[in-house]
């Protein structure tokens, strides 16, 4: 388009010189009509102009257009060059953060075989151990397993002998079962059926529950140190329960007057009871000034304070001996301390109170209870060891024998 616009307006400058020689001749020839060639001439050049100056517009408008489009084209081709920019710089992003990650990867790997490595040489010296361990116990351990079980044994029968506890003396002999039974050794096969039967006598006796007795003898103590005593004064007696006074006749008539009865006849009624009701406060009043009692020995009422106190003591002491006599399964003792107890309560003490009667009964039931139980021994796991031992010195003497016997032959 560029192209055309020059000769468009060459051409336009020859029309408007054939236009202006046209008069030029026409005047020359004479020139018939001169004012219709003169208004001609101005149309033809006016449209011409318009021509021209609507291509300079239309010319001018395609080149902006084709230089926006250049604009628009430089824009893009510089945002797409940013964006491979962009690209090659994450991707080479990308390959430093992959080379770092292979990296990482290969030295965990070398860290891996190392571990791996390391639990295999465990592995195998734990496999060492274990066979030199099944060695050791196949070859040496004898011995061992004897004086362990030995041990328990001897704590059993200083249990059964000493303090007569047939639970601790249960519990030592069911640990040397349990160590025999794990060692599973043919040659101790006799030692541990002389245990086993040691074990079924023991748990067939019939034991003492010593916490129960215990419980009821410092009970029986508290009993003895706050009951009542024969003598008055020795301590505060229990409250008698009230008891309720007889009703007279005289009372029990005033009670069942009818509702509509006179004044005087209930005032004569109320006369009538009066004798009776002063009686009854007499008795009330002076009833502990006289008291009448039956005492096995009349030496018990002439007990100073002291003594009594003392009585008390003595009381205490002797149930503090048959708590050891418990403890000791000495049964004469036992019963000697408890009879002392029940003769001190029936001649000392006031019998109708209750706190009396529940200690008397309370000693009674404790002096019929048996402490001395006939207890086993374990003599059968003791022989048997015995045994054992016997037999390990002979064959230890036999192995030095025959060892000695080369090197004689040799000398």
């Amino acid at each position: 388009m560029t192209e055309t616009s020059p000769d468009l307006s060459q051409q336009a400058s020859n029309d408007g010189r054939n236009a202006q020689a046209a008069p030029a001749a026409a005047q020359s020839s004479g020139g018939a009509k001169p004012a219709k060639s003169t208004e001609r001439k101005p149309r033809k050049g006016g449209g011409l102009l318009k021509a021209f100056i609507l291509l300079l517009i239309v010319a001018a408008a395609l080149a902006a257009a084709l230089w926006n489009q250049y604009r628009e084209s430089q824009i893009a081709d510089k945002a797409f060059a940013n964006q491979i920019g962009q690209i090659n710089h994450d991707l080479a992003q990308a390959r430093q953060t992959g080379a770092q990650a292979l990296a990482l990867a290969q030295s965990q790997t070398g860290q891996v075989s190392d571990l791996e490595s390391r639990i295999r040489d465990i592995q195998t010296q734990n496999i060492a151990l274990q066979q030199a361990w099944q060695s050791f116990s196949s070859g040496g351990s004898d011995e061992m397993l004897l004086n362990d079980v030995e041990r328990s044994v001897d704590l059993a029968n200083q249990q059964l002998r000493l303090a007569g506890d047939v639970s601790n003396a249960i519990v030592a002999l069911e640990t040397a079962q349990s160590r025999l039974a794990q060692a599973n050794r043919p040659s101790l096969a006799g030692l541990q059926q002389s245990i086993n039967g040691d074990l079924d006598r023991l748990r067939a006796v019939s034991t003492v529950d010593v916490p129960a007795q215990t419980a009821r003898l410092e009970r029986l103590m508290d009993l003895v140190g706050r009951a009542p005593m024969l003598v008055p004064g020795a301590t505060a007696t229990q409250a008698a329960p009230e008891v309720a006074a007889p009703v007279s006749p005289a009372e029990q008539a005033a009670a069942n007057l009818p509702a509509d009865a006179s004044w005087w006849t209930r005032w004569r009624a109320e006369v009538a009871t009066w004798p009776a009701r002063a009686a009854s406060v007499m008795v009330r009043e002076f009833g502990d000034l006289i008291r009448v009692q039956r005492v096995a020995r009349p030496d018990a009422i002439l007990l100073s304070p002291e003594q009594t106190g003392m009585v008390r003591a003595t009381l205490r002491q002797r149930l503090m001996t048959a708590q050891l006599a418990l403890m000791m399964r000495q049964q004469p003792v036992w019963k000697t301390e408890l009879d002392n107890v029940q003769d001190t309560l029936a001649h000392y003490y006031d019998t109708r109170t209750p706190d009396v009667m529940s200690a008397q009964d309370l000693a009674h039931r404790l002096d019929q209870t048996e402490i001395s139980v006939r207890l086993p021994d374990i003599s059968d796991s003791l022989n048997a060891l015995a045994a054992l031992r016997s037999a390990a010195a002979k064959s230890g003497q036999d192995t030095g024998a025959q060892d000695a016997a080369p090197k004689n032959g040799q000398d």
